[in-house]
């Protein structure tokens, strides 16, 4: 079967009476009662809400929200009525009932082809419209705008690595780098995801969740992505003046956009995101990101080394600019690997470099001064934590004392225990549907 196309950019509204048919006795309903699944396989309903649920604590963890919905999502699964398969089977549509408004999933589907109709993704764009609409609905008869294909993309990756627990590929990144093929952002934010193959999805997937992985980890970056997607109704037509729109700390240009995503991709491309530095690790990488080059005539090609606490000095070099926003997108890179206790200082230098980036000084002696010591103190104390424990295993542990020895040998023994595995009906089906879905 072809490829599902989604709904295009630019729905028009539809009235209730087109919505299909329902039958009440075929329906199951989530737990927090957005979604209301309807089907006639009672096994099939039961696997979509447990995955539907998940999917959407994924997309509100990213985004930095609560669950405080207001549209219903109603997802119809049904067999096709024929067996032509070019029709444009599935779609996500914002319908306005006697009841009120409501995100509807129609899904035809063929038995085992969720991977052909990109379930995760109708999920998600019906979970963006009702985030994007629920405080302003637009009326009937009048075009509504669908989430950028880029944010959709990027979540459905990110719920699917989340569902593996696997890290990011870096491999893909890789690849794009050594063969040339880096996609420049404004080609990557125009791409069209309908006319895509499988292998140009999985990549365009891949850079979609770095995208967003990267503009979340921004300084107030949840909050721009939750900005981007409730302005939908006026949104730019231009993608680019989107990002830049919502997300200023990225630069006022299209030039100091295209740096900060090559960089961020390029730190994907060499990072292991799974493997969290240790905090001396940590903190040797930090020191040089805080001396950088700035271009001290441009024509001449001059520049000279300045640190970030010297930045009354350098911010009226022609080059400050360009070298700030550098190292915001390095921190950006190191935060994927950074330890957990180094990165609200990660967060304070990148917070740093964007306000001086923005010709901002107000308090930037005063937050220097206080990241400084927040490092200092946590570097100092973890030196010392480590010291007392080498000091306590070399002197006072002269044998084991076996008080764990018993959770020792369980935790051995679970180790090594497999659990039976269930061959009833139920379960050969759900397993059968999980592997649909991964």
């Amino acid at each position: 079967m072809h490829l599902l196309v989604l709904a295009a950019l630019g729905v028009f509204l539809l009235p209730a009476a087109s919505a299909w048919a329902f039958d009440f006795t075929q329906r199951s309903v989530s737990k927090t009662a957005q979604f209301i699944v309807y089907s006639s396989d009672i096994r099939l309903r039961l696997a979509v809400l447990a995955f539907v649920e998940t999917a959407k604590e994924a997309v509100l963890e990213t985004l930095g929200l609560g669950d405080h919905w207001k549209f219903p999502i109603v997802i119809d699964l049904r067999s096709p009525a024929s067996t032509d398969s070019t029709r444009l089977a599935s779609r996500v549509r914002l319908i306005q009932t006697e009841g009120g408004w409501m995100t509807q999933v129609d899904v035809v589907l063929r038995e085992g082809e969720f991977k052909q109709v990109r379930f995760p993704q109708l999920i998600v764009r019906a979970i963006l419209l009702e985030l994007a609409y629920r405080e302003h609905p637009p009326e009937v008869g009048v075009r509504y705008q669908e989430p950028s294909s880029w944010l959709v993309e990027g979540l459905a990756q990110n719920i699917q690595v989340r569902a593996s627990g696997s890290a990011p590929n870096a491999a893909i990144f890789r690849q794009l780098i050594e063969t040339g093929r880096l996609p420049q952002i404004r080609d990557f934010l125009n791409d069209n995801v309908t006319v895509m193959d499988p292998t140009s999805l999985a990549v365009y997937g891949t850079c979609a969740a770095s995208l967003v992985d990267l503009l979340a980890d921004t300084p107030g970056g949840k909050a721009g992505l939750v900005a981007l997607l409730k302005g939908l109704a006026g949104s730019e037509s231009d993608p680019v003046a989107q990002l830049l729109k919502y997300f200023p700390v990225l630069g006022g240009s299209e030039t100091d956009l295209e740096k900060w995503w090559t960089l961020g991709l390029a730190r994907h491309a060499t990072s292991e995101s799974h493997l969290a530095l240790s905090i001396p690790e940590t903190n040797a990488r930090l020191t040089p990101l805080l001396r950088f080059p700035v271009v001290t005539d441009e024509k001449k090609k001059t520049s000279v080394e300045c640190d970030l606490a010297d930045f009354k000095t350098f911010r009226k070099y022609p080059g400050a600019k360009a070298a700030l926003m550098k190292q915001s997108a390095e921190l950006i890179g190191l935060l994927q690997q950074a330890h957990p206790l180094l990165r609200p200082v990660l967060l304070e230098y990148q917070r740093i470099f964007n306000e001086l980036a923005a010709g901002k000084t107000r308090r930037i002696e005063e937050a220097l001064r206080d990241a400084a010591s927040y490092r200092e103190m946590i570097v100092e104390r973890m030196d010392k934590i480590d010291d007392y424990l080498n000091w306590y295993e070399a002197t006072q542990m002269p044998q084991q004392s076996g008080a764990f020895e018993d959770f020792m040998q369980g935790s051995k023994a679970m180790e090594k225990w497999t659990p039976p595995k269930r061959n009833d009906a139920i379960s050969n089906y759900i397993d059968q549907l999980q592997r649909e879905f991964e």
